[in-house]
């Protein structure tokens, strides 16, 4: 192989590897919206069920099976997001791997830019301020859930 042949192959194969990257971050988009639309309505099915009443079952019953499905999603999306998160990583180790073969490495640049001075301070990893969501409706199922349970009786 020629060298201009090796650089064409590399160049192909960092853009192929670079778009699997960013399905990668479509479907952590989609399992965002899949979650927060599962979460929500769960509380929406909550406060329909407590404005209309629950028939037979005890309030106390409803609330603790809302709390503890609520709170089990919660951990699966957490989950998930640090699952993708894992996938993201490699990728994007692999993508710096071509780069160092490429005329000009883009993502190392990027990331070098993102570090230098004043922004570094300012710029928060998506990941990182993505799990806060699934911890925040954690936070309020668990709340929910442990009200349930150890709250004053009916």
């Amino acid at each position: 192989m020629t060298n201009d042949s090796e650089r064409h192959e590399l160049l192909e194969l960092y853009k192929l590897h670079a778009e699997l990257a960013d399905r990668v971050s479509q479907r952590r988009e989609g399992a965002n919206r899949l979650y927060v639309g599962l979460l929500a309505g769960l509380a929406a099915f909550l406060a329909v069920l407590l404005r209309f009443g629950v028939g037979d079952l005890p309030v106390r019953v409803v609330l603790v099976l809302v709390g503890l499905v609520g709170t089990l999603l919660c951990v699966s999306w957490y989950v998930v997001l640090r699952s993708y998160r894992q996938l993201n990583t490699g990728k994007f180790l692999a993508l710096r791997e071509l780069e160092s073969k490429l005329a000009y490495p883009f993502f190392r640049r990027e990331w070098d830019l993102l570090g230098e001075g004043e922004d570094r301070r300012r710029y928060w990893r998506l990941t990182v301020v993505e799990i806060g969501l699934p911890c925040l409706f954690f936070a309020l199922f668990f709340a929910l859930l442990a009200f349930s349970v150890f709250g004053p009786g009916e």
